[in-house]
């Protein structure tokens, strides 16, 4: 885009008007400003159905991009000393049990789209961090463990992104985030992953689409 002097002289406005436009723009994920080589517009966000418990690197795959992950940590704790009672109660753990916890960086053509906090029970999934984590989770479930999504529920929230977060996705902690908590159980109602995500609002948009039952509407 031209610069906020060139806009400001084009419009006839002043550069703080200029700004304020451009800021604007930046907040809606239309444009986004790049250190020292200005501003641009911003590329098409990537879709995510709401309508399918497909993974991510499902998703990305179906929408032409190139999946990818970086484990940030790896480990697997009991659920007393995580600490964490959410965790336990969503994933219906004693505080005996063992839970495996793995942050990744998700990527889409080598670009951070997603921290990716997941919590997975040991009992079903033993050895699980000797694997290569650096694929799609879903797919090492199906195929190692036997284990395969049949439902999921999703809850969306708009965030703030912490500076410690901003910096592992690569972006300004001004750059709209949507957290996803989600629950995912297997066929026979054993809730086998529970996602803490942080997605990034300025390339990643949730669709889903619902369609009228004969004459309902």
């Amino acid at each position: 885009m031209p610069s906020e002097r060139e806009l400001a002289v084009e419009r006839g406005i002043s550069r703080m008007t200029a700004r304020a436009a451009v800021d604007l723009l930046a907040r809606r994920g239309l444009v986004e400003r790049r250190e020292r080589s200005g501003v641009f517009v911003a590329r098409p966000r990537i879709e995510q159905s709401l309508d399918t418990v497909a993974g991510l690197s499902d998703q990305l795959g179906g929408c032409g991009v190139v999946p990818g992950a970086e484990v940030l940590e790896a480990r697997t704790v009991v659920t007393a000393e995580l600490g964490d009672a959410e965790v336990v109660s969503r994933l219906g753990l004693s505080e005996e049990e063992g839970v495996h916890v793995i942050l990744r960086v998700r990527t889409g053509d080598g670009e951070p789209l997603v921290l990716e906090e997941n919590f997975l029970p040991e009992r079903l999934m033993p050895g699980l961090l000797g694997e290569d984590l650096g694929g799609s989770l879903y797919d090492l479930l199906r195929g190692r463990y036997g284990l395969s999504v049949a439902r999921s529920r999703q809850e969306l929230e708009p965030t703030p992104l912490d500076s410690k977060a901003a910096a592992m996705l690569g972006v300004r902690p001004d750059v709209p985030a949507l957290r996803v908590t989600r629950t995912a159980w297997d066929a026979e109602g054993r809730a086998i992953e529970f996602a803490r995500d942080l997605h990034r609002g300025d390339r990643i948009i949730f669709v889903s689409e619902t369609s009228a039952r004969g004459n309902d509407w």
